[in-house]
Parts: structure tokens; C-alpha cells; sequence
């Protein structure tokens, strides 16, 4: 790593986890700037409140005379103009994976995995290790979604750690927390075998004396946790969730509360309904104890407050359980936009079918009785076509469904023959008959969705393709109309 000061560009720089990365790196004292394409993404507005400037576009004039480091998002091969403009300069070039790989070696690291709800556990132990220990923890953490009230401290660091390519399999790491393990990416993994391998190595590469945590409601992440007691015997080992037979049971309480095994005259609320997101909270807790509880000299980390002596678990869990309430959610994760009259407007990155049924699980929760309207992005033509009958099960829980064409993937990885988002529109149409429509463009979905919606609907943008900007066009097309 570089001196602070140094001048970095980051190309991709308006992607999740890199957008993550260049604010942090800001706040260390780094010179920051970066590129990528002119499309408008809802990282556009914090890079720029920052005030970190994004150039559009790769050419090569774009790159800065005094560089001294590029960083890459994993999503562009080192062939694009600027990059190769950055090694005829014999710039070091390093890309987002290296780069958390990197930082992962400076101080004790610990990383959030799984194929679901790794941002959002990374995001809710970020807001309790600020939160319940006043400050004072000191940490960083890299996940995918930007933070404008970074972390203070380097003494541990916590990351989100994506399966990609194994690009975890480089980090170092004392305790990771697996959240679940699905098929996904298959335009790199052949199997659900070849993902549970590379979980299991993992497990294998973590230091020893550190931890690994799992979710039990999640067969993958059980059967990982089941690997590491029979291979890892110098691991801390821990499982949470409404399975769970240790203190981190899960047990549901009255209306929206909850309890702990550990902690059973303590209910406790969070913000979010679905069973599936109440784990990840639950998770992030456990993350953020364990993280906590690894230090050489594990405090309270709170002002005014002395070593931990008794009771350890019971004494911390009281302390952060109620901060799980105050937690107000993070970017593109069941996000509410606006509400215009009576037609609400969320946008939502769930794109495996997993996702999507957590995702819409929660928002009918979160407000009953109001039909949904959704709006979907696929993305990758792998994933679409390799879990197609999955995808048309989950999408089929609409009101009314509107499929956009598959988002161009920069992985290279495009269908030979139609779009997979037609595939998935004719298995649908067979579903749900009318209440879906295929909208080739940004424009047809637009005027589709403003004839479709009515008052007391819900307007759900959903995907990880780029279609989070259509909320308020359609909503100012609506106006027009009437």
C-alpha cells in the first residue's frame, strides 16, 4: 500500500464495494479520483458529496500525470485503454480483490461470505460496533454500499468477501461469518459441489486460534459449519439462527420482538420482518461480539468503562442488542426512494431467486395490503439461464411484473441465442398470463409501469442491472397522464 497522499484512480470507481473502498481511502488521507461509464448509479451522488471526481469513460487521456497506483474493479479485464495506458506508464496496477487481499494483511482482518446477505450483515456489525461501543472500537470495514460516517481505527478491519472467482481464497483472515451457500455465478462455478469447495477452503485458510460463525436456518452454510468442527478443531466455532442449538438461538417473541437462548428475559426488535434478514442482524451481532472478543485485551470499548471480567457473552449482548433497533438499512437493500400521492417507490439489488424471495418476503411484511408492481433487471445471461425454473417461481409472487432485457454483464459472459430475459418471460407468461410484460427498453418499462400502477401500490425497481433511476421518471409520467 501506498503513503498517504499518494494519488490513486480507481477505475470502476462507481461500483459497490469500490465506491466503499474510495471513500475510505479518502478518509485515510489518500488523493482519490476515478472513472467509469456515464450511466447514473446511486453511487454517483456520494462520490460526488465527497468530492471525488469521476471521469466518464476508459481512454487512456483520462488517466492523471502523477499517479502512483491504479486500482481495478474485477469487473474489466486489464485489455481496456486506460489500464493499459497505466502499465506502458509502469504504474502498478492492482485490482479490487488484491486490494482488500492487501489490506486484509496490515492488521487482524475478518470477512462476511456466503452467496446472500453479506452486505447487510457487513453493514448492521458496522452500525453496532459504532454504535453500542461509543467509537471506540478500532475498526474499518469494506462492504457494498458507501458510508459516509466512516469507522475510526485500524487495528481490525472488517470485510465483505465475495466467492467470485475464489477471491476470498487470497484474503487473510482470523474469523469469518458464512451467511448461506447457493449455487450462483456459473459462468464460473460448474457445481454447487465446485461452491461448496471453495467455502471449504475457506475454512481452511483461516489463521488459527481465530473463528468461524454460520448461520444454521441455511443447509450450505450448516453443512460448512459441519466441515470446519471435523477439520478445523482449533477454530471457535459458532452457529446462529432459529436452528441454532447453542446461545444464539433465535426464539420469537411477541409481535415483532425476539429472543436469544443466551439472553432469554431480554427481547429485543430489529427493523427488518423477513426470517431471512432477521438472521443477518442476529449474525452481525454475533460477528461483532466474536470481533470484539478476539482483541489481546478485549474492552468494553466504551467510555468510562474497564476490562470485561464475568459473564462475558451475556454482559455484551445486552449492551449491543438494543442497538440492533436504531439500525436504518443501507443502500438498494429493500430501500425506500420516495412516495408520490399514494404509489410507493423501493428499489431492491436481490438478483439470485433466493434473494428475490427474501426481498419480496419482507416487503410484503413491511407494508401489507398494498399490491407490488415489479420491475426486473436480470443480470449475467449465465445466472438467468442456469436458474431459470427458480427465477420464474420467485418473480411469479408479483402483482405484475415487468422484465427488463438482461443487463450487459462485463463479464463477457452474453447468451448465443435469445435474450434470457425472453426465455424467463415466456416461462412466466405461462404462469401469470397477463400480469407480466417484456419491456426491451428503459423507455418501455417507463410507460408500461405508469399505465399499470394505481394508487396504493408499491413500485419496486429490483435487480442488480442499473434501473434504480426509473422511480422518479415514472412517477413524473404518471403526473402527466393524469
Amino acid at each position: 500500500m501506498q503513503e498517504m497522499g499518494t494519488h490513486l484512480f480507481m477505475v470502476g470507481i462507481k461500483g459497490t464495494g469500490m465506491s466503499s473502498l474510495a471513500l475510505l481511502l479518502q478518509h485515510w488521507g489518500f488523493s482519490v479520483c476515478g472513472c467509469d461509464t456515464p450511466e447514473v448509479f446511486s453511487s454517483d451522488a456520494v462520490l460526488r458529496d465527497a468530492g471525488i471526481t469521476v471521469y466518464e469513460g476508459f481512454d487512456a487521456s483520462l488517466l492523471p500525470a502523477g499517479t502512483n497506483e491504479v486500482i481495478f474493479s474485477s469487473a474489466y479485464s486489464e485489455s481496456l485503454p486506460i489500464l493499459q495506458e497505466a502499465r506502458n506508464r509502469s504504474i502498478p496496477l492492482c485490482s479490487y480483490p488484491q486490494y482488500l487481499a492487501h489490506l486484509s494483511k496490515q492488521q487482524d482482518s475478518y470477512a462476511v461470505a456466503g452467496t446472500h446477505g453479506k452486505t447487510t450483515t457487513c453493514s448492521v456489525a458496522t452500525h453496532l460496533l459504532k454504535h453500542a461501543c461509543e467509537g471506540c472500537f478500532p475498526f474499518y470495514s469494506i462492504f457494498g454500499a458507501p458510508q459516509k460516517d466512516m469507522a475510526g481505527g485500524k487495528e481490525c478491519a472488517l470485510f465483505e468477501a465475495c466467492e467470485y472467482q475464489d477471491h476470498f481464497h487470497s484474503y487473510k483472515l482470523r474469523g469469518v461469518l458464512i451467511t448461506s451457500v447457493e449455487y450462483d455465478h456459473p459462468d464460473y462455478f460448474s457445481s454447487k459441489e465446485h461452491v461448496m469447495r471453495s467455502f471449504e477452503i475457506l475454512v481452511d485458510n483461516l489463521q488459527g486460534g481465530g473463528f468461524l460463525i454460520y448461520c444454521s436456518d441455511d443447509p450450505g452454510a450448516s453443512a460448512i459449519g459441519s466441515y470446519a468442527k471435523e477439520t478445523r478443531p482449533d477454530l471457535s466455532i459458532l452457529s446462529y439462527g432459529f436452528a441454532s442449538d447453542g446461545p444464539f438461538r433465535i426464539v420469537k417473541g411477541a409481535g415483532d420482538t425476539y429472543r436469544l437462548a443466551l439472553l432469554r428475559d431480554l427481547p429485543f426488535s430489529v427493523t427488518s420482518k423477513a426470517k431471512a434478514l432477521v438472521d443477518d442482524h442476529v449474525g452481525a451481532l454475533v460477528l461483532s461480539l466474536a470481533m470484539l472478543l478476539d482483541r489481546s485485551e478485549p474492552r468494553l470499548y466504551r467510555a468510562g468503562k474497564g476490562l470485561i471480567t464475568d459473564e462475558v457473552l451475556p454482559t455484551l449482548a445486552s449492551i449491543f442488542l438494543p442497538h440492533l433497533a436504531s439500525y436504518q438499512g443501507c443502500k438498494g437493500r429493500t430501500e425506500e426512494l420516495f412516495r408520490d400521492g399514494e404509489v410507493i417507490y423501493l428499489d431492491d439489488y436481490a438478483h439470485h431467486p433466493s434473494e428475490i424471495k427474501t426481498s419480496l418476503e419482507e416487503i410484503r411484511l413491511r407494508y401489507p395490503g398494498y399490491p407490488l408492481l415489479v420491475i426486473f433487471s436480470a443480470h449475467t445471461a449465465s445466472r438467468t439461464l442456469a436458474l431459470l425454473k427458480e427465477f420464474a417461481e420467485v418473480l411469479a409472487q408479483s402483482d405484475q411484473l415487468i422484465l427488463q432485457s438482461t443487463y450487459a454483464s462485463a463479464r463477457n459472459d452474453g447468451s448465443n441465442t435469445d435474450d434470457p430475459a425472453l426465455i424467463l418471460f415466456s416461462l412466466l407468461r405461462k404462469s401469470i398470463g397477463d400480469g407480466v410484460a417484456y419491456a426491451p427498453s428503459d423507455e418501455a418499462a417507463m410507460e408500461i409501469a405508469a399505465a399499470w400502477l394505481q394508487e396504493r401500490w408499491l413500485c419496486i425497481t429490483m435487480g442488480a442491472g442499473n434501473n434504480r433511476y426509473l422511480g422518479p421518471k415514472i412517477a413524473e409520467r404518471r403526473r402527466s397522464h393524469q
